[in-house]
């Protein structure tokens, strides 16, 4: 085995960190764990220890103390994802990342190989790499959903194909800048081996090699034109019917990275009908007093609210907030006082939401103590639609983006059986 006999701290025992633990027992290492909520044992006592390597998971931060304390004692660091590559047994390997749409690009470029050979889907995703490399083959194929935090921390992989969906602004709370959280993204197409690029991005399109695919430039490799993608003088045409925007853009991507490893194959285009959308992205869910109501959870970034906002042309009561990412909130309520007709803010940066504000913004703001509050006032006085697209991270209150999308959902119910 491997790693037989080797002494590992494992940084971090959420999802990633508590599979790379079972994937390193299982191979004979000796492993501890320490995470800040979760602690196996004192930092004092790890560290007194001799460590052959330490595998840090996307969720530590390469600032977080720990982190130096172990570089200081020799012990090599490499991310859950580098640990993972290294151990795969195929070079197959697609990643996509972005600042939104990638779970929905991945999920379109895993049916889609899938019509190639055996596909696995892993990575930010939910499904740790390291978790499925003892069940991949040689000739497998891997559609990896990368984070910039998973893109940050690794130094050894290299996919056979990498693409951006777009580029926005993230988790400045890590990466502190713009610029620094672009940088990071970037590099992802810099180490593969072929780079898919949105030619549209006004950062990817500083990227001078690769595919290009684009809605704007009918000479980019793949061009979308009406219900069309045009490639090298070919003509595929999609469904009549549009999934939305955001859906063809990132089902272009998808098409762009399967067709030029592969070649044309039917099944490319069967998937745009019959992909599962990831949930609570900008999901219908029901009519509450005569308005659509719209589940975004997964909104946790200015420009995915934005964009669901965007889709609305009815008369829009918008909820916003939760755990601050250190964005810019003065572009977000400039963006949302633009186009919606009410806004609520709830959770541990409406505060700052509301500041942020103009005061002609300020007058549709309506400062409000819980999630279920909104609901019940926007029952009460509806519009033609509710969209609850946070644009914010989900940990001054719920776990994830899934548990607060479960709990709006409940809420929602609650209130349409009053009707």
């Amino acid at each position: 085995m491997r790693y037989q006999g080797k002494n590992v701290l494992v940084l971090g025992i959420g999802k990633s960190g508590s599979a790379v633990c079972d994937f390193l027992q299982e191979e004979g290492a000796v492993v501890d764990g320490y995470d800040d909520y979760r602690l196996s044992e004192p930092p004092d006592v790890l560290l007194c220890k001799r460590y052959d390597f330490c595998v840090i998971s996307p969720g530590v931060s390469l600032e977080h103390p720990m982190v130096h304390l172990i570089a200081a004692n020799g012990a090599p660091i490499i991310s859950e994802l580098d640990l993972a590559y290294l151990n795969c047994p195929s070079d197959r390997i697609f990643a996509i990342s972005g600042t939104n749409g990638k779970t929905t690009a991945c999920k379109i470029l895993a049916a889609m190989l899938s019509e190639v050979g055996k596909c696995h889907l892993v990575g930010n995703i939910g499904v740790p790499f390291i978790s499925k490399v003892k069940e991949i083959g040689r000739k497998d194929l891997i559609v990896v959903e990368m984070s910039s935090f998973q893109i940050e921390e690794s130094q050894d992989f290299l996919p056979f194909y990498a693409a951006l969906t777009n580029l926005g602004e993230d988790h400045l709370d890590r990466h502190h800048t713009p610029e620094r959280y672009r940088e990071v993204k970037l590099s992802l197409l810099h180490r593969a081996k072929h780079a898919v690029v949105n030619g549209d991005d006004p950062y990817e399109r500083e990227i001078r090699k690769g595919i290009r695919y684009s809605r704007e430039d009918e000479s980019a490799d793949y061009y979308l034109r009406e219900r069309e993608i045009v490639c090298r003088g070919e003509t595929y045409r999609l469904p009549p019917v549009s999934r939305g925007e955001g859906y063809d853009w990132d089902y272009l991507c998808a098409f762009a990275v399967a067709h030029d490893a592969f070649g044309y194959r039917k099944g490319f285009l069967k998937c745009y009908e019959t992909v599962v959308l990831p949930r609570y992205r900008n999901e219908y869910i029901g009519m509450l007093n005569g308005a659509k109501v719209f589940n975004d959870s997964k909104g946790t970034n200015i420009d995915a609210t934005l964009f669901a906002l965007s889709e609305r042309r009815e008369r829009t009561a918008v909820i916003l907030g939760g755990s601050d990412k250190g964005e810019d909130y003065r572009r977000l309520m400039c963006g949302v006082g633009k186009g919606a007709k009410r806004i609520y803010l709830v959770g541990g940066n409406a505060t700052e939401m509301y500041l942020a504000a103009s005061e002609e913004v300020r007058r549709i703001c309506l400062l409000m103590p819980d999630l279920e509050s909104c609901v019940r006032d926007f029952a009460a006085r509806p519009l033609e639609a509710l969209l609850f697209s946070p644009a914010s991270a989900s940990f001054d209150r719920y776990k994830n983006y899934e548990e607060r999308g479960q709990a709006f959902d409940e809420i929602y119910l609650k209130y349409i059986s009053y009707e």
